[in-house]
Parts: structure tokens; sequence; C-alpha cells
């Protein structure tokens, strides 16, 4: 079926979408949204199948964009350019490390905590839709700053995880800028040196 956003309240995640056979309006939540699917606006062109929820009430769900909003939508996918940042991080600081212009070692800790940091949050959200016990927040913080970001990043947008809490993104984007910091002083003569001496110490 076919239809339009009529209302969405983004700060609650849920709206209503409008037929375009006519009728009254249908429910629909986020989590109705199909998989990799941008938040919509009001008078989004969607496709969407129609269920019956525990409580008897029709709802929308597999909800995406049709039509030429569905070309939009996915070249300006906020999920899909995110995923694009994430993925592309290592592959760039390979390139610099072939450059001879990065420190090898530091390739390597992004990477292998990107790969960690992205198992913690698949087994957060398993653990989510299970209700067991969940990854701390602050754990999940801390493997970003440690150079895990690009893969909380990228679990992120796979999982649909974690990406629409503000308290959350704001603390991450933090983790983010801080490692980029590090990267900057490493690139530089002056860390570079620095970061042996304290290698050197140790």
């Amino acid at each position: 079926m076919q239809g339009h956003i009529a209302d969405w309240k983004d700060d609650r995640g849920f709206g209503f979408i409008k037929p375009d056979s006519g009728g009254q309006r249908i429910f629909f939540h986020v989590s109705g949204m199909a998989r990799g699917a941008s938040r919509p606006s009001v008078g989004d062109n969607v496709s969407y199948e129609v269920t019956t929820a525990s409580d008897g009430k029709t709802r929308a769900v597999n909800v995406r964009p049709a039509g030429l909003d569905a070309v939009s939508g996915v070249l300006l996918s906020k999920r899909l350019l995110l995923s694009v940042v994430a993925l592309s991080a290592i592959p760039v600081l390979w390139w610099l490390v072939v450059a001879g212009k990065f420190p090898a070692f530091l390739l390597w800790i992004l990477a292998g905590m990107s790969a960690v940091t992205f198992v913690l949050y698949g087994l957060d959200k398993w653990a989510a839709k299970r209700e067991t016990q969940r990854t701390a927040e602050n754990t999940l913080h801390l493997c970003a700053l440690l150079g895990g970001w690009p893969g909380a990043l990228l679990a992120q947008q796979v999982f649909r995880h974690k990406s629409s809490k503000r308290s959350l993104q704001i603390a991450f984007w933090f983790t983010v800028l801080l490692n980029c910091g590090v990267l900057v002083v490493a690139r530089s003569t002056t860390g570079a040196a620095f970061i042996r001496d304290i290698l050197a110490a140790w």
C-alpha cells in the first residue's frame, strides 16, 4: 500500500500515514520503519504494510520511502552517509600509514577497538530486545574514546541502536572529536616525537 506522512512527532517516534486510496489515517511507530530507512518527514511518500497489534488496533509496518522519495532517501540517507564515514576511516588511515605519514600501531589500535566496539553494540542491541543485562553506556563510550569510534558509528547505523538518544550522541561525538584531535597531533612532528617518548618511557 502507498500513502504519505500526514503527521510525524519526531521527538516521540510515531506518526500517521494518509492512504492514497483514501480512508482513515494509519498509525505507525519508528520501530515499524523498514531497515535502513531514514526518519520520515511530513509529506513524504511512503509504501507500507498493515498489521493488527495485540490491542486489536491496526498499524503500518515496513514503512519505507516510495517513488522519487525512495531515490533521494537512499542517496541522502543519514545512515548511509554515516556508514560511509565509518567504513572510510580505516582505509584512509591505512593509506596514511603506507605513505609514511601515520604511525602503524595507531591504525591497529583503531581497527582492533572498532571491531570490539561493533560487537559490544550488537550484543547490547540483542540484550535490549530480550530484556537481559545490558552493556553500560560508559563502556561503549570508553571503547569509542580508545579508538573504537568507527566501529561504534557503523554499529549505530547497522543495528539502528543508540543513534537517536541525544545524550549518548553528544557524548559519542565528543569522543570522535577527541580522537580526531589525537590523530592530528600524531601526524605532526612534535606530536610524533612526544608519542615516541611516551612509548620509550614504558
